[in-house]
């Protein structure tokens, strides 16, 4: 298998030997023991695709230069974390011209953020083992006026609040550059990054990350809180950096809608090594399922690869629980539902529907159609008149009893607590239940873990975990899949399915990736600009099944696509996050997320 350069037509060649199965333990002596071997590549295991050839030299500065590279955790100064972890990286070794686009997959742990964080300078490694344009990863500062490593999200609020304006800078903010990442990404500039959610704090870091022109970007999940007309018009600005400028780009995600089309280089981790690393062009599988007619085939093929890395498919939970009781009215409901924050305009407006029970209801739309607000009206967290929203037959708001039957997740933990639990000891028993334990395996959590030492995307892991744990009747979930690998967005889907079709239970689930999502859901709910355009099962979409019998890979990504830039065509160049007003304080943010407001509704 050869990787090309995009820029000059030549060719690296890899060696491949046999992947090990010996076990991590000892991996990382083996991988001394091989240090002059200059393999740059393990083959795969059990019908993965393989080759023998050698390595060729090639002249010119490469993007990246990794030889032999292998790294674990731990051995810092205290006993606490003096240890050295499990190895997690063993012996990796690539090499990619400048101008490449290099889609980084994997599971959960496979090594994909630790090389990017080595390649953004945060991990002190031997000066050969990693190099950037020619120079040492680590040990070269000069480097960081080379390269851009977007992956370490702020988590905290800062001393000092300021506007995204200031954070920018006034010499930054008014290039056409920043103007048009601005209108990318959606932000209002009058925003004070203390005072505006997770979501956005993680927009405004990324238009400071790309803010300024760089050769190298190293993007770690950038896109998990972007819609699909935000992520497409990103990922076409990150084209024309490579395509017209040269830069270079790698892209860890594990969000695959239409990534086939950007991408031109695949490079796959599994337990640490690299086990495919080649341009796009060159995978036959993804070309064969392509051929076959296979519906999302780059997904369909990164799912069986890395289920593989897991030791097969999912297993179904066998107890779920308790059936949800018969009632004799929609579970869901809502009627001519209005709502607005602080007395602007209407979020919602004239908001009614109906949902049975057993239904899996996929909720879509644009950025700011009113999504999370429904989602949090009918979670009991916004006070509402009565009569106007209701779930089993109870008030969402005022009825108490309600919050037996509901499961709402979409706020997430934001922060530390002041008791540095364990995930089993925060679940108490039921962490012993069948269902704890088959949801812990699926969302790869251990029950060891302490919630407050965690990264930000295991904490989601815990807090996932620690909603589904207890059955429920409805289950309302915002964009909940996000941080899970392919592995455990598959397994929790089948579990959420398990639960509508074993149970009866009604699943409520908004979220802008799709390519997981065909043939999931029973219903949908389509919203825009706070309007219910239309809400029917999925049989019911013949736009959908047009676009099956059409021979579409992505038949729903692709309708949710036409309705979304349809929505966006009609605005006519609306740009709602320019025009927010500015409060005296500077501290309202989009949504009025930011904490208790007045608010009205009716």
């Amino acid at each position: 298998m050869a990787q090309l350069s995009p820029k000059r037509g030549r060719a690296l060649e890899f060696s491949m030997p046999a992947l090990s199965s010996d076990g991590l333990k000892p991996a990382l002596a083996m991988a001394a023991n091989q240090r002059n071997t200059r393999s740059l590549m393990g083959s795969f295991k059990s019908g993965y695709p393989t080759s023998d050839v050698t390595m060729v030299d090639s002249q010119g500065t490469k993007a990246l230069q990794c030889e032999n590279l292998s790294y674990c955790y731990g051995g810092g100064a205290t006993i606490h974390d003096r240890a050295l972890s499990e190895p997690k990286l063993i012996d990796v070794s690539c090499a990619f011209e400048e101008g490449c686009r290099v889609l980084v997959v994997g599971g959960n742990g496979a090594g994909k953020s630790t090389l990017l964080s080595i390649m953004g300078g945060k991990k002190m490694i031997p000066r050969s083992d990693c190099k950037i344009l020619g120079k040492p990863v680590f040990h070269d500062s000069t480097l960081n006026l080379e390269r851009m490593y977007c992956g370490d999200w702020w988590r905290t609020d800062f001393f000092f609040n300021i506007t995204v304006a200031e954070l920018i800078g006034e010499k930054l903010l008014n290039t056409p550059r920043v103007q048009e990442l601005i209108d990318i990404m959606q932000i209002n500039t009058t925003w004070y990054i203390n005072a505006i959610s997770d979501g956005q704090r993680r927009r405004c870091q990324l238009l400071e990350c790309l803010a300024e022109e760089k050769k190298v970007y190293i993007l770690d999940e950038i896109t998990t809180d972007l819609d699909l007309f935000a992520r497409e018009g990103l990922l076409r600005f990150l084209r024309r950096e490579s395509e017209e400028k040269g830069a270079t780009i790698f892209y860890a995600t594990h969000i695959f809608d239409h990534l086939a089309e950007w991408a031109t280089h695949v490079l796959y981790f599994a337990q640490g090594k690299i086990e495919c690393c080649c341009p796009l062009s060159e995978l036959k599988e993804y070309h064969a399922l392509v051929a076959q007619g296979t519906r999302c085939p780059l997904y369909a093929l990164m799912k069986d690869w890395i289920s593989r890395s897991y030791g097969g498919a999912q297993q179904d939970c066998s107890t779920t629980g308790p059936n949800v009781e018969e009632v004799d009215a929609p579970v869901l409901e809502t009627k001519n539902l209005t709502y607005s924050y602080a007395g602007g305009s209407p979020q919602l407006k004239n908001v009614s529907f109906h949902f049975g029970r057993g239904a899996r209801i996929l909720v879509v739309g644009a950025n700011g159609a009113g999504k999370s607000t429904l989602l949090s009206i009918l979670g009991g967290k916004r006070m509402i008149p009565r009569g106007h929203a209701s779930v089993m037959k109870k008030d969402c708001f005022h009825d108490g009893g309600v919050s037996q039957h509901i499961m709402y997740c979409g706020d997430w933990w934001r922060t530390k607590f002041f008791m540095n639990l364990t995930v089993g000891a925060l679940l108490g028993d039921i962490a012993k239940s069948e269902r704890s334990q088959h949801l812990a395996k699926v969302l790869q959590v251990d029950m060891e873990w302490k919630i407050n030492e965690v990264s930000d995307g295991m904490r989601r892991r815990c807090q996932l975990l620690e909603c589904l744990s207890t059955p429920r009747s409805v289950y309302l979930m915002d964009e909940i899949t996000s941080d899970l690998d392919l592995f455990a967005r598959e397994g929790i889907l089948n579990f959420l399915r398990a639960e509508c079709e074993v149970r009866g239970a009604t699943i409520f689930y908004c979220t802008h990736i799709f390519d997981h999502l065909e043939g999931w859901a029973s219903h949908l709910l389509h919203l825009s600009q706070g309007e219910v355009v239309k809400f029917c099962t999925m049989d019911e979409v013949s736009e959908y099944h047009d676009l099956c019998k059409e021979g579409n890979a992505t038949p729903l990504y692709s309708l949710v696509r036409r309705w979304i830039y349809q929505e966006y065509d009609a605005s006519e160049g609306a740009q709602p996050w320019r025009k927010l007003a500015k409060t005296e304080d500077g501290r309202l943010p989009n949504l009025g997320l930011a904490g208790p407001f007045q608010m009205t509704s009716g």
